[in-house]
């Protein structure tokens, strides 16, 4: 679920802070989630690493350690209550061989994070979280977040889950300027597209789009793709049936080709 960084639902800052360091996609005010499970001990990766410098994001290998809590209350404090996974969700996410998590650290804590989604036999990903800590926002660690989270990644389409700035809502602006930090990188919204985000929870989910980057720009894309993306997308990141119904709701006015704008 960009923001920049943020759900795209991926840089969050969802202490309404400004949007250009959160993702999946909104960023409203939040109260840090409940802690829902501790996840078991696994092999330490990133806990005890020689990462001082946020010119560099490294992959976090573990989450038994105080690095993953870090990255999980930067994770509770940035993200829309909404649109929040539970711990051990993200948990599952770091040992996830479809998943890809990674911390940018300075003075041996973590200042920002980003998740991938890799699909093995597909051809695109996802760019699930990202988000920095309040005092880093704005200063342009979320754009050197954003770029060195998807620099290994060049050949593929990845897709970004963006809250949207056609909604009437309260954070309208701040909405507009999240998708603005991200055309700023290069990414395009698929047009056409009223986004449903699957996560169960209290209350309507934000109206969304998708936003889509790739190192060669893009202007328009196959329908049948993006359906296949989205139906992975429901499968194997929501949990969701791959013929979720509201699939079907959300590509019907889109075109084929799908054009980016």
């Amino acid at each position: 679920m960009t923001r920049p960084p943020r759900r795209s639902r991926a840089s969050s800052t969802r202490t309404r802070a400004p949007a250009a360091e959160s993702s999946r996609a909104a960023v409203r005010p939040a109260t840090p989630a409940p802690m829902i499970t501790t996840c078991g001990s696994v092999i330490n990766g990133l806990d005890s690493s020689s990462m001082t410098d946020l010119d560099h994001v490294e992959q976090l290998q573990s989450c038994s350690g105080s690095m993953f809590r870090e990255l999980y209350e930067i994770y509770a404090a940035s993200i829309a209550v909404r649109e929040q996974k539970p711990e051990a969700w993200i948990c599952a996410m770091v040992r996830a061989p479809d998943h890809w998590v990674g911390v940018m650290k300075d003075a041996g804590h973590v200042k920002g994070f980003s998740i991938l989604f890799l699909p093995p036999a597909e051809r695109f990903a996802l760019l699930e979280y990202m988000a920095v800590t309040p005092e880093r926002r704005n200063r342009g660690l979320g754009s050197a977040l954003f770029k060195q989270t998807v620099a290994p990644h060049a050949s593929l389409p990845i897709l970004l889950e963006v809250d949207s700035d056609r909604e009437a809502s309260a954070d309208r602006g701040l909405r507009t300027r999240r998708q603005q930090f991200y055309r700023r990188l290069g990414c395009m919204r698929v047009s056409g597209l009223h986004y449903i985000l699957p996560l169960p929870g209290q209350g309507p989910v934000p109206e969304m789009d998708v936003m889509l980057y790739s190192a060669e720009p893009l202007r328009q894309l196959p329908k049948g793709d993006l359906e296949r993306w989205l139906r992975t997308i429901y499968r194997d990141v929501y949990r969701c049936s791959f013929d979720d119904p509201r699939i079907d709701r959300m590509l019907h006015d889109v075109s084929d080709p799908v054009r980016l704008e």
